[in-house]
């Protein structure tokens, strides 16, 4: 029986794309309503959706409710949820893609409501969440019972949250580490996200030749992969040693990991092939105030070599049909427009665009929701041809 499920993203369709890459085959439809859902449909699920590092919520199974017998639909899907709940103290409604023709917040929520009780829970504790979205850490915490409700195509859709992201994990390993993660580092979230994205099983080897503090080898290493960390700033690779060292002992096992200095423009002089690079080569720093267009395209084009040159060596070692991801920076000009860094012309050093099939991804895929004020992300795929 095919499985369909709501699934809250975290990074947009940064999420979708890795949803994408690591369902695969499994995947047999994919809907994005808005930029915080997507709806999914598999043929086959098992273990793989907790590797997911770009989704806050997954809710399942979803029932549509109709608009024109709203009440007597919702009730009969909480007859179906209520299935597997033994006790409930707190509920929310967390609703997404709304839109001004659809059925009420608050007509959601009373129907819910007074179907919960006419079910036995006399006693339970509505929780109206900030902005209708409970958060996932608030949903462990609380031991809230969350309907996700969802708007697309003038359908009304239900469902039961029934796994939460881990955020005290990434919490932990984003600020708990002797050289935490600052405002503009990558978070945990995304680097696994990153990692996600290069399709690298357990025991292959990851490559991270701008490894900063460690942050992505850290996600790599947890994940039992062979991790090689290069920065050409020696303080850097000395925190990250110490970073992973810290890991180590927080996750009580041994892990694969090693760090060197070097450049990452000169990476066939240090190493045999690799099984996938993930990467964040350059984010600019922070601005006082947003640069002019011209600015920003000039910074842009000054990295654009970096990137180009780094690019070239890591496609000498990487393994054919291997993946390399990697971020690139977007900036919001003084005249309200966004500037990013595109990569052209890599098909030249043997690179293509990577596209995983059951939706189009038009590169680079812009990071949502994360960003500071000014600075924000994109992320690039590539694969070995």
């Amino acid at each position: 029986m095919d499985l369909q499920a709501i699934m809250v993203l975290a990074f947009g369709r940064v999420s979708l794309l890795e949803i994408c890459s690591v369902f695969s085959r499994k995947l047999k439809s994919v809907e994005m309503p808005c930029e915080r859902v997507a709806l999914i449909e598999f043929s086959k699920v098992e273990e793989d959706v907790t590797r997911l590092a770009g989704i806050h919520k997954l809710a399942s199974p979803v029932v549509i409710a109709g608009d024109t017998n709203f009440t007597e639909s919702t009730k009969a899907f909480l007859e179906k949820t209520l299935d597997y709940q033994d006790d409930i103290a707190n509920f929310s409604v967390s609703s997404y893609c709304h839109g001004a023709s659809d059925v009420g917040y608050d007509d959601t929520v009373a129907t819910i409501l007074s179907g919960l009780r006419e079910s036995g829970f006399r006693k339970i504790n509505l929780i109206r969440p900030k902005d209708r979205e409970l958060k996932a850490d608030e949903i462990v915490s609380r031991g809230v019972l969350d309907i996700v409700e969802v708007f697309h195509k003038g359908n009304h859709y239900l469902a039961p949250t029934v796994l939460v992201s881990d955020y005290d994990a990434f919490h932990s390993r984003g600020t708990g580490r002797p050289f935490p993660s600052s405002e503009i580092t990558l978070s945990p979230r995304l680097a696994k996200t990153l990692l996600n994205l290069t399709g690298l099983s357990e025991g292959e080897t990851l490559l991270d030749p701008f490894c900063g503090s460690g942050t992505i080898i850290s996600e790599g290493a947890l994940t039992s992969l062979n991790c090689i960390g290069i920065d050409s700033n020696p303080k850097r690779v000395a925190q990250a040693r110490q970073n992973l060292d810290w890991l180590e002992s927080q996750s009580g096992r041994a892990l694969s990991y090693r760090f060197e200095v070097g450049d990452a423009r000169s990476l066939e002089e240090r190493l045999t092939k690799v099984d996938g690079i993930a990467t964040e080569p350059i984010l600019l720093p922070r601005f006082s105030s947003r640069p002019s267009r011209k600015k920003a395209k000039d910074l842009f084009n000054k990295a654009s070599r970096v990137y180009s040159e780094a690019l070239y060596s890591m496609a000498e070692v990487l393994r054919k049909g291997s993946r390399v991801a990697l971020t690139v920076p977007t900036l919001k000009a003084s005249d309200g427009s966004e500037v990013s860094m595109r990569l052209e012309d890599t098909s030249d050093v043997g690179l293509k665009e990577f596209q995983p099939g059951h939706a189009r991804f038009e590169y680079p895929v812009k990071v949502a929701f994360e960003s500071t004020r000014w600075l924000g992300r994109a992320i690039y795929v590539f694969e070995r041809t």
